[in-house]
């Protein structure tokens, strides 16, 4: 429509951008895109979550954040199991976490120098009991009780995965995985974490096999489950995503992560009214960690002409992530929302 302020079309357009969620997925570039920036001024985030075996928050996890191109970035983990570092420029990256009690863990990740200014790229950690020489394997199973019944062998060849992926090498963990499952086919956690190995490789096909194999050898596997809607998510096939969501949370009420991804599915298949519950159900339960909830909302709301809504939800979105690149055009937005009736 002539005439017509430009700055609602530009925000929208930042919002569907799912590289602020799916950064995590994105651990080999293609091309030119994971080339570094030629300017040196940061101009994304990292945002990450990280989590004890038992799903807790992993809080005070010491965070390093390297690069053959960018000084290293270090971060602590907060109360919510969050950490984000900002003015970060375009380029592959290693996150790399380390906690007392736990096996270091490590993720790649390419900021894509294509990726709109203020971007923000997401990953999630998850921490693993660490595996200590004179440790009782009763410890073990006690943290992850998938162990329980698994035979001597496959244990093995299965903490030997475990390992390599400790160490950066999904090629090796993949193997020794293979290696375990071999000897012991049921063996639901080798399946899983087979696929988060080429999740890490982004080889998303063949992790989303994988974590259907976990499920099929342990049907209530609630983090295969999630796993299975990630990956589809990721492959941007959000239909299919939006019903494992579905599906996990009739499983576990009130998982605020499950529950925002859900909500932001729905939002790219413009069911904007279930988005906006779903959307919604994630703040009430996960506070600070639904900061993107709020984004989306805001965005559902400025597509509704809900200005005074819209202005509200974006500023709590900026009061939570204060550093984000974005945040000045956001509160330029906010202000222009507030200009209108």
């Amino acid at each position: 429509m002539k005439g017509k302020p430009r700055f609602e079309f530009i925000f929208i357009f930042s919002l569907i951008s799912v590289s602020a969620i799916a950064g995590a997925a994105s651990a080999q570039g293609i091309g030119d895109r994971n080339r570094p920036a030629e300017s040196g001024d940061g101009r994304y985030s990292i945002l990450g979550k990280v989590y004890l075996p038992d799903g807790k928050p992993a809080v005070d996890a010491k965070v390093s954040i390297t690069s053959a191109d960018a000084p290293t970035s270090t971060a602590t983990v907060n109360l919510d199991g969050v950490f984000q570092v900002s003015g970060m420029r375009a380029g592959n990256y290693r996150v790399s976490v380390e906690r007392a009690g736990t096996a270091p863990e490590t993720e790649n990740l390419t900021i894509d120098r294509f990726a709109p200014i203020g971007s923000t790229f997401n990953v999630v950690l998850h921490l693993r009991p660490a595996r200590r020489g004179s440790e009782p394997r009763a410890g073990v199973v006690a943290a992850n009780p998938l162990l329980a019944d698994v035979p001597e062998d496959a244990y093995s060849k299965f903490q030997k995965g475990v390992e390599r992926m400790a160490k950066n090498d999904p090629d090796g963990a993949i193997q020794r995985f293979n290696e375990a499952i071999s000897a012991y086919p049921g063996f639901a956690a080798a399946y899983y974490e087979l696929g988060s190995a080429f999740l890490k490789k982004n080889e998303p096909d063949k992790a989303l096999e994988a974590f259907v194999k976990a499920i099929a050898a342990k049907p209530d596997f609630i983090l295969a489950k999630y796993s299975v809607g990630y990956t589809q998510f990721i492959k941007k096939n959000y239909e299919v995503a939006a019903a494992v969501f579905d599906d996990v949370l009739k499983q576990k009420k009130d998982l605020p992560e499950v529950e925002m991804y859900l909500g932001i599915s729905l939002y790219f298949l413009k069911q904007n009214d279930a988005a906006e519950s779903f959307l919604k159900r994630s703040i009430a339960n996960g506070g600070e960690k639904a900061a993107l909830a709020h984004r989306y909302l805001g965005g559902i709301y400025m597509l509704q002409r809900r200005n005074a809504e819209a202005a509200e939800e974006l500023q709590k979105y900026v009061d939570l992530v204060s550093q984000a690149p974005d945040a000045g055009r956001i509160r330029e937005t906010i202000a222009e929302l507030k200009k209108k009736p």
